[in-house]
């Protein structure tokens, strides 16, 4: 099916609202890290005086398109619902009503194809972002209004979908924290604590320590962990690095890491804790380190009790640095830890690895709609629904 196409300049230009508000009122103040990618769901909402509005703000409304001109950002598009003010990294684009329906935009400006191709057209070192030029000059297909619709009716109902799924991954997660304060919520309260059975740090676990030193790199080999990988609770592929094979055994002198240790964070960022996943062989980088059960816990007690406020709080207390906060070794392993009964640890590590296989499930599943909804997307806008 053919459709006339139109430049974005043309159809949905750049106008800021101009908003006026008493100095008693408050206003949604909107930037990029408070929109989430692919969905333009509102993370959080920063409500403040007239009076903190920077100069560098566009107003906008519920009939705006909010769009993110900066790389790596560039699927960032938002559909306010209501009016308030956006940093200038944020477009204000306002589609023409009678010809251009904004959550048919949306979708597309969120499409594979066009970030794909946007993303080609951005420039600059420190915070690369497309050319406005460019960007206006931009042709998009303009079926019917009633067309446009209909589209955005269909996507919708398959994001829907996406984000349900996201919806059941979160709630894994809420689950399991659920669970562990219910079996160990007392030891992480001011009177449990000092009332608990306590070790310190090092009675529990053997470790792998490789802070201090930094390992060749190549673009192929021996998978590499560092603590960029070690995220609140998962490792995470990326950024994906490698040591060469032929200096493995030279470089894992202070011992390798398995299945299963608990990762720890001791610098930028501090205290973030995860299982290793199971590797054939893995190497660990600076900043982290491997802990190993003595017996006397079990690794997914340890993890989900070193995540917990309480203990952060501890870990941080024993913190060093202004800017960077790090934790020494003597202070890491001092650190003194609730121990309940092993017999509760075997069954909330039960408990654990069940949910765990759960959401993997739970992320394949939604893996797959992100691929079905990427491909109905392009069919969309090639007229083919």
């Amino acid at each position: 099916m053919s459709w006339p196409l139109v430049k974005l300049g043309e159809i949905a230009p750049a106008k800021a609202s101009k908003l006026t508000f008493e100095d008693t009122d408050d206003i949604w103040m909107l930037n990029l890290d408070q929109v989430e990618a692919n969905t333009g769901k509102i993370l959080n909402k920063v409500i403040a005086p007239k009076s903190e509005a920077g100069s560098s703000t566009h107003g906008f409304d519920k009939r705006h398109v909010l769009y993110s001109k900066l790389r790596p950002y560039l699927n960032k598009v938002v559909l306010p619902n209501e009016s308030g003010l956006a940093t200038t990294e944020l477009v204000p684009m306002l589609p023409d009503s009678k010809k251009l329906d904004r959550n048919f935009l949306a979708y597309y400006l969120r499409s594979k194809s066009f970030v794909d191709w946007v993303s080609v057209q951005t420039a600059g070192a420190k915070m690369p972002r497309v050319s406005m030029k460019v960007f206006w000059d931009h042709e998009i297909p303009l079926p019917p209004l009633a067309e446009q619709k209909r589209i955005a009716a269909i996507l919708d109902k398959a994001d829907a979908i996406r984000r349900k799924r996201q919806q059941a991954i979160q709630l894994a997660d809420d689950f399991l924290r659920s669970v562990f304060l219910d079996m160990f919520g007392e030891f992480v309260t001011s009177s449990g604590y000092v009332n608990s059975q306590k070790y310190k740090l090092l009675e529990l676990v053997d470790y792998i320590d490789y802070r201090g030193k930094t390992p060749e790199k190549s673009d192929y080999g021996i998978p590499l962990i560092t603590a960029k990988n070690v995220k609140s609770g998962y490792v995470d592929d990326n950024p994906r690095e490698y040591i060469p094979e032929e200096n493995y055994d030279a470089w894992m002198t202070r011992g390798f890491p398995r299945k299963n240790d608990v990762l720890f964070t001791t610098e930028a960022p501090l205290g973030n804790v995860a299982l290793l996943g199971e590797y054939e062989k893995v190497a660990i980088g600076q900043r982290l380190v491997a802990l190993r059960s003595k017996g006397k816990v079990t690794h997914e007690y340890l993890m989900l009790l070193l995540l917990h406020p309480f203990i952060q709080d501890l870990i941080y207390g024993r913190s060093s640095g202004s800017t960077v906060k790090g934790i020494r070794t003597k202070e890491l392993y001092a650190i003194e830890l609730p121990v309940p009964d092993m017999q509760k640890q075997i069954e909330f590590s039960a408990v654990y690895w069940k949910s765990k296989s759960l959401k993997i499930n739970q992320e394949a599943a939604y893996q797959l709609d992100e691929l079905n909804f990427s491909a109905l997307s392009q069919k969309a806008f090639r007229g083919e629904l």
